[in-house]
């Protein structure tokens, strides 16, 4: 019986509006002559034909399975070189045919360059996964001794910045900025504070427009003219246990010139160091074996069975783990966790392959396994 399939992690992607969305019929048709067009959300793969559009703009839809959808919506995906998407408003079911509503047609921004190899299953095997401890102490790990290595990370990387510093959020009231911070979990960086100007950019916060809407942008302005500050970041500091926990974060403020650029990229740097330091203490190995769906060049797809595998990702969304193929010397791989879905009794994960261990000569060798397997 095919069951709705449950998502417990989904990193964000980035959509647009779909380019094929004035000639849907012609799309769906070239489409279902190439790799076809699938139902989402479910444990089994339910191939859909585009049967015909009604004069009020519906869309009917034949399912290759006949089962009953559950909800009021449906989404329908296909992935030719990108991903696309279409939800639809549910009309109406008889027996396999769908008659339903488009809500939002979209597309990813992003184009897949490789192609996923999908033959591996029972010849490519994922083992010795270095994950997190699932029973950590969470006020410890917030406590003395990562204020300490905070510290010490911030002491050592902005030498050359005396005026930054590191705020933690054990010891400081949530004023307005701050607030912002743990809502958003984007950095302010403000370079003009006179026009409450900040860096162009969709990873900074944009206070000028808050503090619009919450109509005290000119009380800010004065407050800031009197603190004599014409520039400043904020950069917070997350540690993700479960969810993401503010923990603190590091700040600098510029009289008469904007707060150099290398300053972000120095926090980013501090925060990447916290976060492995931090956690490199609370990781262990599980010495078990299991399959793999799907590689590419970019990523794999695992199948995975044991529950304290999926409880650690739930905890940190990377790993490292060795990819065995047939025959071969594992090759030792960090992760990181982009969807995880339940299927039944096992857990499809999805990740991006962030390194190799061996660098250029491990990613040669892994690029030929692809291949010579396919």
């Amino acid at each position: 019986m095919i069951q709705p399939i449950k998502t417990h992690f989904q990193t964000d992607r980035k959509y647009d509006p779909l380019a094929a969305a004035g000639n849907l019929p012609d799309f769906f048709k070239s489409r279902m002559s190439a790799e076809g067009l699938y139902l989402k959300g479910f444990d089994s793969e339910v191939k859909l034909k585009f049967k015909g559009n009604r004069p009020d703009g519906s869309h009917i839809f034949e399912m290759e399975v006949a089962f009953e959808v559950p909800g009021k919506s449906f989404v329908i995906y296909t992935t030719p070189s990108y991903h696309v998407e279409l939800e639809y408003e549910l009309i109406s079911q008889k027996d396999s045919l769908l008659l339903g509503k488009l809500i939002s047609p979209k597309q990813t921004s992003i184009t897949r360059s490789e192609d996923r190899n999908s033959k591996v299953y029972g010849n490519v095997l994922a083992s010795n996964f270095l994950i997190a401890k699932t029973n950590i102490d969470f006020s410890k790990l917030t406590g003395v001794s990562s204020q300490v290595i905070l510290t010490d990370i911030h002491r050592n990387l902005l030498k050359d910045y005396p005026k930054s510093k590191v705020v933690f959020l054990a010891n400081t009231e949530l004023g307005e900025e701050v607030q912002l911070l743990k809502e958003e979990k984007k950095p302010i960086y403000v370079i003009n504070a006179d026009a409450m100007e900040s860096v162009s950019s969709n990873e900074f916060f944009d206070l000028k427009t808050s503090f619009e809407e919450d109509f005290i942008l000119e009380d800010k302005i004065a407050e800031y003219k009197r603190k004599k500050m014409d520039s400043f970041i904020m950069y917070p500091i997350f540690i993700r246990m479960n969810d993401l926990h503010f923990f603190a974060y590091l700040t600098m403020e510029q009289e008469k010139s904007p707060v150099p650029y290398e300053v972000y990229e120095k926090y980013k740097e501090v925060e990447a160091t916290f976060q492995e330091r931090i956690m490199d203490s609370n990781t262990h190995v599980l010495d078990i074996k299991q399959n793999i769906f799907n590689v590419s060049r970019g990523g794999l797809s695992i199948e995975i069975r044991d529950r304290e595998i999926f409880k650690a990702l739930k905890v940190k969304p990377t790993m490292t783990l060795d990819v065995n193929f047939k025959m071969q010397a594992p090759l030792r791989m960090a992760v990181e966790l982009k969807h995880m879905e339940e299927v039944k009794d096992y857990f499809v994960i999805g990740c991006q392959i962030v390194g190799l261990s061996g660098d250029k000569k491990a990613k040669d060798i892994y690029y030929s396994l692809i291949t010579f397997f396919s």
